[in-house]
């Protein structure tokens, strides 16, 4: 599973969320779908679940919104904005 990086600030604003990685010095304006993957972006989803999530929100083919996460998810790894949850070492209770 895929999620967010923790040091990465963000906030929605009319839809649409800002990120802040300090740092790397840099700031991302997502749109509203892209909005909707980073807020799924919680170790709980797959990118499929992600593809599903965007063809019931907007009309859309499966294929092409498969398409669209996987090219954001590539740009937000370029930037380390993502973790891969196998990655992170096992929480303790």
């Amino acid at each position: 599973m895929i999620i967010r990086n923790s040091a990465v600030l963000w906030r929605e604003l009319d839809g649409e969320a800002i990120l802040l990685y300090q740092q790397e010095g840099c700031s991302f304006n997502l749109n509203p779908v892209g909005t909707l993957i980073w807020k799924m972006l919680d170790g709980q989803h797959t990118p499929s679940d992600m593809a599903t999530a965007i063809c019931e929100a907007y009309e859309v083919e499966h294929e092409q919104a498969q398409h669209d996460v996987e090219q954001l998810l590539d740009n937000l790894r370029q930037y380390n904005l993502l973790i891969d949850s196998d990655s992170t070492s096992p929480s303790t209770v």
